[in-house]
């Protein structure tokens, strides 16, 4: 069951989504595509970035198909961390990567637990975007040297 759903109000293309920011007004321009969806979501393709008021540092990413799947992520560069990994071929057709500057790497944030007041990033998963054209997959890597853990002290 989904809450987006389009306007109709003067031949307006936007959408509303409920996000835990309130009702959000979206157009459709904005949307990221995932052709294979994300791991464990598979069938949801369609997702949108929303931030904080003020505070662009951490985003959600919010399927549209079900705006109950959110994801917090982040740009590893925003916490100085040089994290870097190569596409396939199949990749970036996947993501009709033309330029290599229209890509941004997002890295998704999970609570450590009940022991672990940490927050981490998951690098074993990086999710691509192709800025220009708003395409986006999961990669799935097997390997990471180093990992980061920031600390809510």
């Amino acid at each position: 069951m989904s809450s987006a759903k389009p306007l109709v109000d003067n031949g307006d293309p936007s959408m509303e989504i409920n996000t835990h920011f309130g009702t959000q007004h979206i157009d459709p321009a904005s949307v990221i595509h995932f052709p294979h969806g994300l791991a464990g979501f598979e069938q949801l393709h369609e997702f949108k970035l929303f931030h904080e008021e003020g505070k662009p540092t951490v985003f959600f990413l919010q399927a549209l198909e079900d705006p109950d799947v959110q994801f917090s992520v982040v740009n590893p560069d925003t916490y100085q961390v040089n994290y870097e990994c190569v596409l396939s071929d199949e990749e970036a057709a996947t993501l009709q990567l033309e330029d290599p500057s229209d890509i941004a790497v997002l890295v998704t944030l999970a609570s450590g637990g009940e022991y672990d007041r940490g927050i981490h990033a998951n690098f074993m998963g990086p999710i691509m975007l192709n800025t220009s054209k708003r395409i986006g997959l999961q990669k799935h890597l097997n390997q990471v040297s180093g990992s980061v853990v920031i600390r809510a002290e």
